[in-house]
């Protein structure tokens, strides 16, 4: 628990306590299920917590703790003042968890029942075990079990919220990464704490120091000390203690933790989205940070209808003009960026344009669709000495924490990385389904329709498969951990799953091998394999072996799964969490601006991903290994 003094001008100065688990991404999604309905009225309410005995050092040391970096910052200094336990027996774990209980049911128990096991023989005040057993006027109930008696090293953590139509767990055992060095496997756990995290519980904080209202986190706090004390009370009579019974706190239950709160900057970005006709995302991530806004919407005059209202319509979602002049609207509207997602075959073109009325860019993928146009891209960008970051996933926390596995030497020195990148996702009729004799099927007019459900990745008049539209992520996620280039590829691809694939000749599953100038030998497998063949997404994994261990990371983790009635078919029953790529990416583009650095992903190297996608098309095509030039 966090205690801050609050001080309002011209009000007393108040001192409230506040919970940093209510901000963890996944009890964040978890309020958001109760609130929305999908889970009904929730039943029971289970919680483990198991800590190390205090005062141990950890086991397994030559272990690296994840590094703070840009993806990970503590709490920050204001924050640093820590609630001390209120009682003898009540450890500040247990009350974070009774808080959080408190908070997703929005009741005040009317029974309370708790039992103690004390570790007599440790000599460790703390080397005990509680169990709370919760009962709510609502017919609610809750179990909450706390032990510090485990061996020194990380402790466990699990909450699972089961309502009336449906239920959400978010258990660390859904949340381990493998690390070999020997013996059995060891387990590491994917941290859902980071930026996001602070940051939340930092603007609650300034919020309530601007002068928002105190009352509802100073009685939060006393219903929290009302239930520890008859925790105690319970445990000292072997009974069951009722307390008074609470009506529901609709604050509680209707409103989430304040993540609104308006910052005064320095400088702020002004982008202009040149065609939202593809992946509107891009925009919408770079927004997430409040260092860049969104001023223009802007296209040619020329593009057909139906590119026109899907750009006007993002115009309209974000309330800015639509200008049917792409030069025009980078000069007028005072704008530093421009955000590039139209056709994939137009990518080059206005990435270039912007670049030469000096605007700093990020592209959509892929790069481009020919050799010449990459090459002339590379050229403009480094003339004009503007900044260029190609949108991508480097920074989802499984990436993150990988690369600081490996950076840390927790593996030595990597030999192979194998990526796996099946995206669960139709592409229209299987493969097979129609009668011979049909006109094939046309790519635009079906990407162009695919926009619904978001598998427009491919948009544009050239047919394109999984390796181009996709093998930037997979392709940038081996740059990120590994460095160097691809030096040769041979490769091996089908149109294995979908009738539009296969009628235009382009792949939907691809195998590669990829040998480094390093040594260094890497393997991807990708494919688009199918809404049926995965519930929540695709697989997505990283196999990483060194010299000293091996690490097997899965890209989806933490998550938390999620499950209710009539759930629809294609939502994820598994939620990733924690997930800040869009605002770390932002954040690494505006570094490079300011510092005149690199970006994560820069012009070069996207073109060497190019490079790479483009020989493994040539050795599908000719069944040789190919250098890539």
């Amino acid at each position: 628990m966090i205690r801050v003094t609050i001080s309002p001008a011209g009000a007393e100065a108040r001192e409230i306590v506040i919970n940093p688990d209510r901000f963890l991404p996944s009890r964040q999604l978890i309020r958001q299920q109760l609130n929305s309905g999908k889970l009904g009225e929730v039943g029971l309410i289970r919680v483990h917590r198991w800590e190390p005995a205090r005062g141990q050092a950890p086991q397994n040391s030559e272990l690296a703790e994840p590094s703070v970096s840009s993806a990970q910052s503590p709490i920050p200094p204001i924050l640093n003042s820590a609630v001390p336990d209120p009682g003898p027996r009540l450890p500040v774990s247990l009350l974070r968890d009774l808080d959080v209980v408190l908070w997703l049911i929005g009741q005040s128990p009317d029974a309370v029942y708790a039992v103690e096991q004390t570790d007599s023989n440790s000599g460790n005040p703390r080397g005990h075990f509680l169990q709370v057993h919760l009962g709510f006027p609502s017919g609610a109930m809750a179990l909450l079990d706390f032990a510090d008696r485990l061996p020194a090293g990380e402790g466990y953590q699990s909450l699972s919220v089961i309502g009336s139509a449906g239920t959400a767990y978010a258990d660390d055992h859904q949340n381990m990464q493998l690390i070999f060095r020997g013996g059995r496997p060891q387990a590491l756990l994917a941290e859902e704490s980071g930026r996001r995290h602070a940051a939340l519980v930092q603007e609650t904080v300034e919020a309530l120091q601007a002068g928002g209202d105190v009352s509802a986190h100073v009685a939060d706090w006393q219903s929290v000390l009302k239930v520890a004390e008859a925790v105690r009370q319970s445990i000292e009579s072997n009974k069951s203690i009722g307390t008074r019974s609470g009506k529901v706190d609709e604050s509680l239950r209707d409103s989430n933790s304040s993540h609104g709160v308006t910052r005064l900057l320095c400088s702020q970005f002004r982008c202009a989205v040149l065609s939202a006709v593809k992946h509107d995302y891009v925009a919408r991530g770079l927004a997430t940070h409040p260092r860049f806004k969104l001023v223009v919407v802007a296209d040619d005059p020329q593009i057909p209808d139906w590119a026109h209202e899907r750009n006007q319509q993002f115009a309209d979602a974000h309330q800015i003009p639509y200008v049917r002049d792409v030069e025009r609207a980078l000069r007028e509207f005072d704008v530093q960026v421009a955000i590039v997602s139209p056709e994939a075959e137009r990518h080059v073109d206005l990435s270039i344009r912007a670049a030469a009325l000096g605007k700093h860019i990020v592209q959509d993928k892929p790069l481009t669709t020919r050799r010449s146009e990459a090459d002339r891209l590379v050229e403009a960008i480094e003339r004009s000495g503007v900044k260029f970051l190609m949108w991508n996933r480097n920074f989802i926390p499984a990436v993150l924490h990988a690369r600081e596995q490996i950076a840390a030497g927790v593996i030595g020195q990597p030999y192979a990385v194998h990526l796996d990148f099946y995206f669960a996702k139709d592409a229209g009729p299987p493969k097979g389904s129609r009668m011979p004799g049909y006109p094939p099927l046309d790519w635009q007019a079906a990407l162009i329709a695919a926009h619904v459900d978001g598998s427009d990745g491919g948009i544009g008049h050239d047919p394109m498969g999984e390796l181009a539209i996709e093998g930037i992520y997979p392709l940038g996620y081996l740059r990120f951990l590994a460095g160097g280039e691809v030096r040769r590829v041979f490769a091996r691809s089908a149109s294995h799953f979908h009738q539009l694939n296969a009628d235009n000749g382009v792949e939907d599953l691809a195998s590669v091998t990829l040998e480094m100038d390093s040594g260094l030998i890497a393997s991807l497998a990708i494919g688009r394999i199918g809404a049926a063949s995965h519930p929540s997404g695709g697989e997505i994994k990283l196999h990483v072996l060194g010299s000293e261990g091996a690490l097997v990371v899965s890209e989806a983790r933490p998550e938390v799964g999620v499950y209710y009635r009539q759930q629809p078919a294609k939502e994820f029953r598994q939620r990733r969490v924690a997930g800040d790529n869009d605002f770390l990416l932002a954040e690494n583009f505006a570094n490079a601006i300011d510092m005149d650095g690199d970006t994560i992903l820069d012009v070069r190297a996207s073109r060497a991903i190019y490079a790479t996608v483009e020989a493994a098309l040539e050795s599908c095509r000719t069944g040789k290994s190919v250098e890539v030039k």
